[in-house]
């Protein structure tokens, strides 16, 4: 297929909801891609992320290959060998208090989970995020997420029980995180809101805060998880755990988890 066919077909078909590029990628290597004239490119995108061993490395697609030819989905209800070194990996590389992981498709599917843990185990409703904090698009993630062009139009059925606070300052956060909190839900480093390094004490402050007044702390990895940052753990540069911790984008490759 040429690329002006590829190009015709995404128009006439595809939900719009990216400005396009008039650029149709076919093909991927390392931290190139390729167009459909093999014109190539550097990635700089890397999808948010998602590409963090760059495109096709090699032992990803061999174990795509490998396990494409064994089993491709199992059921929640039942073991599974896969799954199992899956989960003992993950829990080897967080930290020591994160001993529970629960297995979903994208990063707003963990928020979603992370802020329903936090309502379920606090019995509390109220959530707290920050100013240019970014944690999705679903409905419950898109309640935590600040930037008003994501929000407006669906103001009728995003949650009054979320509140905004400004992100790096503890004054506020006393002020705004109360008894009737749930949760604090955080990015370590901002991402989409201008790559906002948490400041020195911040995230320590939040965890004393919550740790007085019963309150969750999630922190969105979703970004900053696996590396980015010079550590496994953008909040390991402060030496602070949360109680529920999100990570996505770089953990599947691009691949469903």
């Amino acid at each position: 297929m040429n690329e002006k066919s590829i190009m015709n077909i995404e128009d006439a078909y595809l939900a719009r909801v990216y400005q396009k590029f008039p650029i149709s990628i076919v093909r991927g290597k390392g931290a190139f891609v390729y167009d459909a004239n093999g014109k190539e490119y550097i990635d700089c995108m890397s999808g948010y992320g998602v590409s963090l061993v760059g495109h096709c490395h090699p032992r990803v697609v061999e174990a795509i290959q490998r396990q494409s030819q064994l089993l491709i989905t199992c059921h929640g209800s039942f073991y599974n060998d896969k799954r199992a070194e899956l989960l003992e990996k993950l829990v080897k590389i967080t930290p020591e208090e994160l001993d529970k992981v629960f297995l979903c498709n994208s990063g707003a599917e963990s928020v979603e989970c992370a802020l329903k843990a936090a309502v379920k185990y606090t019995g509390r409703s109220q959530i707290i995020s920050t100013v240019r904090g970014f944690h999705g698009k679903t409905l419950g993630a898109l309640s935590a997420t600040w930037n008003p062009k994501y929000r407006n139009h669906f103001k009728s059925l995003i949650s009054e029980n979320f509140k905004f606070m400004p992100f790096g300052k503890l004054e506020k956060a006393e002020e705004t995180i109360t008894e009737e909190t749930a949760a604090v839900i955080v990015e370590p480093v901002q991402g989409e809101g201008g790559v906002h390094v948490a400041p020195p004490g911040y995230l320590r402050g939040l965890r004393e805060i919550c740790d007085d007044r019963g309150v969750v702390l999630i922190f969105d990895e979703v970004q900053t998880g696996f590396g980015r940052t010079g550590r496994m753990w953008a909040s390991e540069h402060w030496n602070v755990t949360p109680d529920i911790m999100c990570v996505a984008k770089a953990l599947g490759g691009g691949l469903p988890i």
